[in-house]
């Protein structure tokens, strides 16, 4: 019996061979799109084995995907999965230098690329003895169309990604076919697949989810390579062409597609559900987003590549208060939690709850640790209800009178005037930058409704807050000047 992540799609596609399983937008003024059905798919995936087992390419082999997001990628990400190799994710808007960095540090000898490489990286293959494959004209013998995955450990790596770098450096990010598995199974519990659903994910890791299940994918419109080039009026579009069942994304996105409704209102009564995730959400937006979507449920979705979903949190009528901190919803039931205190945050009202880092262990989450545990980074409490709020981030956690940096952020994100805040904390406070016309009387007034006065030392404007390369919505505190 294979342990193989890709058994799922496997499985997938024998069932799903004439179903509509991926529409990628061609990009064209029309909204016009290429589908793929099982059948399409599964003729390319053999087509990239096929070609990798020839070089030949190791079980347990990592393997560079040196491509753009798009259909070649998904692809060839699932064969060389299917192989028993590992595919490599590289960091977003990586350079050619970082490139060969990561080449050399994770003796990768084996890239992917979507495009005949020029000549001159040629040449450098040769001389690291790198073996490139263009995979664009790839085509598969009939016998190879429908093998099976090869077996392999279910604690080798499945997928080495890359994380956001909001905390420093980005740092290299393995799940096993184990965890792989034990994240789907749980998305799949908490999220059960609706009858013919159509799915618009921002994430294009949820892919592997839904080709598991057999939902179809529909990508959004949207140069991949550049989030902030996004044109929402083509999302909101696509959304209404395509009748979109269900969509994810992150705060970046969705304050673009609001902020676009607002000046363009439109309802969009067939959305069932919306995901929100991949950096704190704010309040505000979560509520607001139903007047445009009245029949979606809102879900704020609070985990990370190595424990996706940490806590998920149904948005109801009644709104949390911004000055507690982010509200993410209880931990998953089948994780363990501990948070590693470092004093406490004590409330407007005097309620005081102990705050730390939040770790986590279980079978969904990837860790490299000996004990288990995975360090979120993220610091926070759980009040009396169960709640699990998110106050600080590692790094920026020093309290102040019983007061992280989220909670002053969070307060400002829902005042007037302001794009994007950061609370940086010092010896003497908490320097607060703002991105947007807000006058510091009306910043200090605001605050000083929940938070002591003292802790805020300067308050300082910048034209643009620095945020990391992939969710454009972490602040990358480390930066600000």
């Amino acid at each position: 019996m294979t342990h193989n992540f890709f058994e799922n799609m496997y499985a997938s596609r024998h069932t799903y061979q004439d179903r509509e399983l991926i529409v990628w937008p061609t990009g064209g003024k029309d909204l016009a799109s290429v589908s793929y059905t099982g059948k399409d798919i599964n003729l390319k995936i053999a087509a990239i084995r096929q070609a990798l087992e020839a070089l030949p390419v190791q079980n347990g082999q990592k393997v560079l995907l040196a491509m753009p997001v798009g259909f070649n990628l998904i692809c060839s990400l699932l064969a060389v999965m299917a192989t028993g190799a590992a595919p490599v994710l590289p960091p977003a808007k990586f350079s050619k230098a970082a490139l060969l960095k990561l080449l050399h540090r994770s003796n990768i000898k084996v890239v992917l690329l979507a495009d005949k490489p020029s000549f001159l990286f040629r040449l450098l293959g040769k001389v690291l003895d790198i073996k490139l494959l263009f995979i664009h004209k790839q085509s598969a013998d009939k016998a190879a169309l429908w093998l099976p995955p090869e077996p392999v450990s279910p604690n080798q790596p499945a997928l080495v990604s890359h994380s956001s770098g909001s905390t420093g450096k980005s740092k290299q990010i393995y799940r096993s076919h184990r965890v792989l598995q034990a994240q789907h199974t749980v998305l799949k519990a908490i999220f059960p697949p609706l009858p013919a659903q159509r799915d618009f994910p921002l994430f294009p890791n949820i892919l592997l989810h839904n080709l598991s299940l057999g939902i179809t994918s529909v990508l959004p419109d949207l140069p991949w390579a550049d989030l902030t080039q996004l044109k929402p009026a083509r999302i909101v579009a696509q959304i209404k062409q395509q009748q979109i069942d269900t969509l994810t994304g992150n705060l970046y996105y969705f304050r673009k597609l609001y902020a676009y409704l607002q000046q363009h209102p439109d309802v969009m009564s067939q959305v069932q559900a919306i995901g929100m995730g991949g950096s704190p959400i704010t309040e505000r937006l979560a509520h607001d987003l139903k007047e445009f979507f009245p029949k979606a449920t809102v879900y704020i979705i609070y985990g990370s590549s190595e424990a996706e979903p940490i806590a998920v949190r149904k948005v109801g009528s009644q709104k949390e208060a911004p000055h507690k901190g982010y509200a993410v919803g209880a931990v998953y039931p089948s994780l363990t939690y501990k948070i590693e205190a470092i004093g406490d945050v004590v409330l407007p009202d005097g309620t005081a709850h102990s705050v730390g880092e939040i770790k986590v262990q279980g079978a969904h989450v990837a860790t490299s640790g000996t004990e288990g545990w995975l360090s979120t980074g993220d610091f926070g409490y759980v009040d009396e209800k169960n709640v699990l709020f998110l106050t600080g981030r590692k790094g920026n956690e020093q309290l102040h009178s019983g007061v992280q940096h989220y909670q002053v952020e969070h307060v400002l994100r829902h005042q007037p005037g302001i794009a994007r805040a950061a609370a940086q904390a010092t010896a003497e406070g908490f320097d607060v930058y703002i991105e947007g016309p807000a006058k510091e009387i009306e910043i200090r007034q605001a605050l000083q409704q929940y938070f002591p006065a003292q802790i805020v030392h300067r308050v300082l404007f910048r034209e643009q807050l620095p945020v990391d390369a992939r969710h454009h919505s972490k602040i990358l505190y480390s930066n600000l000047k």
